[in-house]
């Protein structure tokens, strides 16, 4: 026996079987009718419809056969289909490749066998594919006659006309799918669709098409191309034919373009308008052309406002007297800066983003540059803090920055920083400090000795003044008396700034020091009649100080709470542990500190009432030197006030415990 061989285009010829989805599928009258009449015809046993598979043959359709299926290694068809026409084996017990085959030797006993090919894809490049036969088949030997090949041909093209058929209609099938899910798409997406002829100028479009513009189709009609250019934007007509050009020429795949069509209420629809060629005419002219509009009004004015907004905020930012910068937060690059940036650095703009952020930065200012990194990491800011920036030649200038991490559209995190140069601020005020320091030191030579000129006439050592003239020696005196305080002030201030200040630290018992602070502070309370009070909560403790310099803090806080406290009201000390430090509470019944004051409780000359107007005397340093007293102790000052509650200020100083320890006094 002698299986049949395989076609050289097996895998296509087999995909094509597939296609057509006639194998395994259910009997059909159309393909009964045709081996019936087979039968009939040429009066043999059987007729059959067989498909050649992989490696079976099954029959579509059968007369005379109750079996569906054989293997494709025993097959006549799987021989038929190798040829071109009709294959005809008059006595299969007489030729070599089937006088042993099962199907001759058993049943059915196969003699006589003639299959016509049963092709698809006529039109296919590569050839029609033969995906099986119509065979006839007898139990004794026989002969076809011409008329009877033709018989059997012209019912094997009834076969795949039938075939052809079925396939038309399930192509038009999958096509009616297909658009129906083509119009749930374009309605789903709300676009308008229209086709136009290039060569007539006939145009199809669809009601959104219309809708877009204001209109409905009815309201446009006669429609045309003219119905497209009188709505179209005149100033965007060359726009949309240089794009058609370029598209018919082959240069881009589609004609796309952004345009504006005029609406039926009188304002401008921007529409993206998108198409390609579908057919050219015989002699290639463009011929079809098939295409969208989708109103996109929403989105371009949303562009144009977001690219105005960016002009503005460029224009603020190379405008802007401060220096403004966006570095990259991984690796502190500049990414772009202004030009009050680059102003006073000495470097181009080219020169300067080539350098990171640490390139500029005194290494000394690493602690301080850690502290506003883990700021930025906790609260997405940092600042504002003081540093230097060093110059192109090396020298330096101080800064003031603040800054703020932000995300670009990728995710990316970038860092805004404001950067003030500081360096005429500095100039002006060690000016100034310097004048205070000058006139300071002037005035409290001559004003010691006026003070001690009208102590002495004021203690009658120069005999008894006239009433009047002793009411105005006294207050000459009380006012010498205040600018002495003034001068001292801004003396002590002046050598807390330069660190000219000397401490003494020591381990002091609280208490003692509390309470001599108080002694101190009692006639000034008694003027005002306010009593002083101490809550002592820490009897063994000690802290580490300088005993003068807080009794100045002391008492700064005490006449700063006194002053501002209603007659017959209480000021309080109390003394807690706070932490590794003891904490001293200075609480006041007083008016207490209006929030918008706050944050300038503790600068220099700060004043909550300035006026001329204002009922309590003092010269605005008070607090600002208690601030660097207690820190240059190692320890922190704060203060909580509410308006109209009074105020509380909390000095913390390094301490220990006695009980904990022993100390040598």
């Amino acid at each position: 026996m002698q299986p049949p061989e395989k076609p050289e285009n097996e895998a296509s010829r087999l995909q094509a079987l597939n296609d057509s989805g006639l194998l395994f599928s259910a009997a059909e009258p159309r393909f009964d009718r045709i081996t019936r009449l087979a039968q009939r015809i040429f009066g043999v046993d059987i007729a059959l419809i067989s498909l050649v598979g992989d490696d079976i043959q099954w029959f579509k359709s059968r007369q005379g056969l109750d079996a569906a299926e054989t293997g494709r290694d025993v097959s006549f068809c799987g021989h038929a289909i190798l040829q071109n026409e009709i294959f005809v084996v008059a006595d299969a017990t007489k030729d070599h490749r089937f006088s042993d085959n099962p199907l001759v030797l058993d049943a059915p006993q196969i003699r006589f066998y003639a299959g016509a090919p049963l092709q698809t894809d006529p039109d296919n490049a590569e050839g029609p594919h033969k995906i099986g036969t119509l065979c006839l088949i007898h139990s004794q030997p026989r002969t076809l006659s011409k008329e009877d090949l033709q018989t059997l041909r012209d019912l094997a093209d009834l076969v795949e006309l039938e075939i052809r058929q079925a396939r038309m209609k399930r192509q038009l099938a999958r096509a009616e799918v297909a658009e129906e899910r083509l119009a749930s798409v374009i309605e789903g997406t709300n676009i308008g669709t229209w086709e136009w002829n290039v060569q007539t100028g006939e145009t199809v479009f669809n009601e959104r098409w219309a809708n877009i513009v204001g209109h409905t189709l009815d309201e446009l009609a006669p429609i045309s191309i003219d119905t497209w250019m009188s709505l179209a934007h005149p100033e965007d007509l060359p726009a949309s034919e240089q794009a058609l050009h370029a598209h018919f020429s082959g240069e881009t795949d589609f004609y796309d373009v952004q345009c504006r069509m005029r609406h039926k209420g009188g304002d401008w629809v921007w529409v993206h308008d998108r198409g390609r060629l579908i057919s050219r005419s015989a002699d290639g002219q463009p011929l079809w052309m098939a295409g969208t509009h989708a109103d996109v009004s929403a989105q371009v004015n949303a562009q144009m406002a977001l690219r105005e907004n960016e002009a503005r905020l460029r224009g603020l930012f190379e405008l802007s007297p401060y220096g403004i910068a966006l570095n990259d937060y991984e690796n502190g690059h500049f990414l772009d800066i202004n030009a009050a940036l680059l102003a006073p650095t000495g470097y181009t703009r080219e020169e300067f983003c080539q350098l990171s952020y640490w390139e500029i930065t005194p290494q000394e200012y690493a602690p301080q540059e850690e502290k506003q990194l883990r700021s930025m990491q906790e609260t997405g800011r940092y600042g504002p803090f003081e540093k230097e920036y060093i110059r192109k030649d090396g020298s330096r200038y101080p800064v003031l920055l603040n800054g703020m991490v932000v995300n670009d559209a990728n995710g990316r995190k970038l860092i805004w920083s404001i950067v003030e140069d500081i360096s005429e601020r500095k100039r002006m005020q060690r000016m100034k400090d310097e004048f205070v320091s000058t006139v300071s030191h002037e005035l409290r030579t001559p004003l010691t000795a006026i003070r001690g000129a009208l102590a002495l006439v004021t203690s009658g050592a120069l005999g008894t003044l006239p009433a009047d003239a002793d009411g105005m020696v006294k207050v000459a005196q009380n006012n010498s008396q205040r600018l002495l305080f003034l001068i001292n002030d801004l003396l002590d201030m002046e050598k807390l700034l330069v660190g000219k200040m000397v401490f003494d630290l020591q381990w002091h018992a609280i208490a003692p020091l509390i309470q001599t602070s108080l002694q101190e502070n009692q006639p000034y309370a008694s003027l005002y009649q306010v009593t002083l009070n101490f809550i002592n909560h820490v009897d063994q403790a000690q802290v580490n100080a300088d005993a003068s310099r807080l009794q100045q803090v002391m008492s700064n806080l005490l006449s700063n709470a006194i002053k501002f406290s209603r007659r017959g009201s209480e000021v309080s000390v109390s003394t807690d542990w706070h932490d590794t430090h003891i904490r001293i509470t200075v609480s006041d019944q007083g008016s207490g500190i209006a929030s918008e004051f706050h944050d300038r409780v503790f600068q220099k000359f700060a004043q909550a009432d300035s006026s001329d107007t204002r009922k309590q005397g003092g010269t605005g340093l008070g607090l600002a030197i208690t601030r660097e007293l207690v820190e240059s102790m190692h320890g922190n000052v704060s203060f909580e006030s509410e308006k109209g509650k009074g105020a509380r200020f909390f000095v913390d100083l390094p301490a220990r415990n006695l009980s904990d320890r022993n100390v040598d006094e």
